[in-house]
């Protein structure tokens, strides 16, 4: 099989009308498959099709790369395998470099249940990651994944500045449609989701770029910058994940009347115990039996600044990553390579993730990564 290097951020060869695939990401990434194992697995694994959220906006001015609806047949995928992806839009106008990878583990009763999706137009990014957990975990975590996107953004297209209540409301919103679409699915399986976005305060064209994070479970964001290539990252987690055993959340979960499991293992999570279950988050969608012994859905926020006389880099990934390594592992392993290689350092990122699972534990968590390397800034700015 032949490598390439691909990322969302390099302009594709030149296109024919007939064949009107998108981009050299996607291109590459069906030809090596193709030269590999055969065009009509390639075909199910890279689909033409736009997010849900995209008909929020104006057609043509977004593009998507996002997790595929999961199938019963993924149970079966080999290990590792990549996750079937959707895109949709120009990316030939896109100047974002973005690389995505989504990997099944190697847990042989469960399908890969992380999903992602990446939403971008010239000026703004909206991203995350969502790893789904319980029987029907993928179902769930994909449910959020389609849904959540396209109800906050219609919320900030009415107020753009309205972020964290834009999140909050979308998200109870969705608990609501949950419970409608799923009957009692999600009453034993959930999802965690954390999602960012950048771009600027409405109104504003030049200066600094807001990031704004929010997050449900233990799923990580990272923002790493610095002001030249000599310089070491400056690493900012965005995220503190919702254990049971944090205080505040301890405070909560035993208030509600619920209980906590601590582990004789060194380092491991305590467990929030119900009658059914023990569960190692304290926050997360879904597990609605879980509710009334102080689990919840309400997300946590945070915010950075990007400026344009530094780089800058957003990496989202769910535990699969984090459970190896620490943040700071994975910004200098991602932060070797520019910024026109994003697609290549999360390929390494994951790679280098399933290494150590594979020496440290007996089985393999989904791995997933979404890469940002924004450019929002205009010239000479």
């Amino acid at each position: 099989m032949v490598s390439r290097r691909a990322n969302f951020g390099e302009r594709p060869r030149t296109l024919t009308s007939e064949s009107r695939r998108p981009h050299k990401l996607i291109i590459d990434k069906i030809e090596d498959e193709r030269d590999g194992e055969g065009e009509d697995q390639c075909n199910s694994r890279y689909s033409s099709k736009p997010h849900p959220a995209q008909a929020v906006h104006t057609p043509g001015q977004f593009v998507s790369v996002w997790g595929a609806t999961p199938q019963k047949e993924d149970r079966y995928v080999p290990f590792f395998s990549q996750k079937n992806t959707f895109f949709d839009g120009d990316f030939s106008r896109m100047r974002h470099c973005v690389g995505v990878e989504c990997h099944r583990g190697q847990k042989p009763e469960s399908p890969n249940q992380d999903d992602f999706f990446m939403l971008a137009r010239k000026d703004c990014v909206l991203f995350g990651v969502l790893d789904g957990h319980g029987h029907e975990g993928h179902e769930i975590s994909h449910f959020a994944q389609e849904r959540l996107p396209a109800l906050i953004m219609e919320r900030l297209r009415r107020d753009g500045e309205a972020w964290e209540d834009a999140v909050s409301q979308s998200i109870a919103d969705l608990v609501g449609l949950s419970k409608t679409h799923f009957g009692g699915k999600a009453e034993h399986s959930g999802t965690t989701i954390t999602i960012a976005m950048l771009d600027r305060a409405r109104g504003a064209t030049e200066g600094p770029v807001r990031l704004r994070c929010a997050f449900l479970g233990d799923s990580i964001a990272v923002f790493a910058r610095r002001k030249n290539k000599s310089e070491p990252w400056q690493v900012t987690t965005l995220t503190d994940i919702h254990r049971p055993e944090r205080e505040d959340e301890k405070k909560r979960i035993l208030t509600a009347g619920g209980k906590l499991h601590l582990s004789s293992e060194p380092d491991a999570s305590a467990r929030l115990l119900t009658p059914d279950c023990y569960l190692a988050m304290s926050r997360s969608f879904g597990d609605f039996h879980a509710v009334p012994f102080g689990l919840s859905s309400e997300p946590e926020f945070s915010v950075g600044e990007l400026t344009a006389d530094h780089e800058n880099f957003v990496l989202i990934a769910s535990d699969g990553v984090w459970d190896v390594m620490s943040p700071a592992q994975a910004v200098q392993l991602v932060g070797k390579y520019p910024r026109e290689e994003a697609q290549t350092a999360v390929e390494r990122l994951v790679s280098k993730a399933r290494m150590r699972w594979q020496s440290q534990k007996n089985v393999v968590d989904d791995i997933t990564a979404v890469l940002v390397w924004p450019s929002l800034f205009p010239e000479g700015e």
